[in-house]
């Protein structure tokens, strides 16, 4: 049964407008919980930031549990003389059905204004944009009204995704799954850890610029130097067909990720996930994806570590409609805690050593 607190915790942080680039808003809400729940905090130089659990035990490995917390977005282009704005897409924005969506646009100083998606023409109308070459509206009728508003070029857009719990109270839409799910995990996880005493030292947290390049997974990888890491993150579900045989399907559990084109996980640290899963009937679910993620650069930089996705999937997984199911999310945190809960060094040096 999801509570009340994590559904309030899941409306805060899918809500905020956080862009590749532009990352300061939900950081710093992050930060929040994770003084709260923590020794100290970290930092890289680009925004990704860190909770620090520390273990009593003299030298104990590093185990770091990653999501990331920018969205896909826009940012303000230029702007034309009639009072539209022009775009540049930050990540992988789905083209379809962008004509009338409606946007969030904030400025520098955190102020807010709403508007739409219009087309440039009334022969656009049936046509899939380019979100490049995509034009909003918020209700200016020249150049000069963005100025008075103190909206300036690089300021960042959203396309506005409400949270809603569904009508059955088994799957929450929302802007921002990918990878706010992540984001929100890691607190819970620190929360249910908060009075644990564990035999690893325990980062938990978000890397900035994963829409545009995963970027932030190579510098906080460097600044932690982890000797087991987990990520966390929201994956294509493909069943919309209601084929028995598609991968991702909503409500059969945490993904058993075997595979993606940028990460070959550690065997024996996904068999510990897996008998994990089975050993407490956590519902489970094998996945691949061609797609690549964070771990991508976080298993293989310095001298590369035992790495595992740990992830959800969502429909609409690039949009702002994004859908997850209640029983993923509360199976993989309960897995995820137990995991870390298991480690200690004999056995991240097992995972090490698997492939020797």
């Amino acid at each position: 049964m999801i509570t009340n607190k994590t559904l309030e915790l899941m409306r805060e942080l899918t809500q905020v407008i956080a862009v590749s680039g532009n990352e300061i808003k939900i950081s710093k809400i992050l930060q929040n919980y994770y003084r709260e729940y923590t020794d100290e905090i970290v930092y890289d130089n680009l925004g990704s930031v860190y909770g620090v659990k520390k273990s009593k035990k003299q030298n104990a490995p590093k185990v770091m549990i990653s999501s990331h917390m920018d969205e896909v977005g826009f940012i303000v282009k230029d702007f034309t003389k009639n009072g539209l704005i022009k775009v540049l897409s930050l990540g992988p924005a789905c083209k379809q059905g962008l004509l009338g969506q409606r946007v969030r646009v904030m400025t520098n100083d955190g102020e807010e204004y709403k508007g739409t998606i219009v087309a440039k023409s009334n022969n656009d109308k049936d046509k899939v944009l380019d979100a490049d070459k995509i034009l909003i509206d918020i209700g200016a009728s020249s150049r000069e009204d963005f100025s008075s508003l103190g909206i300036k070029l690089g300021d960042s857009i959203v396309i506005d995704g409400s949270f809603e719990v569904l009508a059955t109270g088994k799957r929450i839409m929302s802007k921002a799954w990918n990878s706010r799910y992540g984001c929100v995990l890691g607190i819970e996880i620190l929360e249910a850890l908060k009075d644990v005493e564990l035999d690893v030292d325990l980062y938990v947290g978000c890397t900035v610029q994963h829409e545009v390049g995963l970027r932030g997974s190579q510098t906080a990888t460097n600044l932690i130097s982890p000797d087991l890491a987990i990520v966390l993150d929201c994956l294509t579900a493909d069943d919309i067909s209601g084929d028995s045989d598609a991968v991702g399907k909503l409500g059969e559990g945490v993904l058993i990720n075997f595979y993606d084109k940028s990460m070959m996980p550690n065997r024996a640290l996904l068999n510990h996930l897996m008998t994990t899963c089975k050993n407490n009937g956590i519902s489970h679910q094998f996945y691949y994806s061609m797609s690549d993620g964070d771990g991508g650069w976080i298993h293989k930089l310095l001298r590369g570590c035992p790495t595992l996705n740990a992830c959800i999937c969502a429909r609409n997984v690039e949009n702002n409609s994004s859908i997850i199911d209640v029983n993923d999310y509360l199976g993989a945190r309960e897995a995820v805690t137990k995991v870390i809960k298991s480690l200690n060094t004999e056995m991240i040096e097992m995972f090490k050593t698997e492939n020797r």
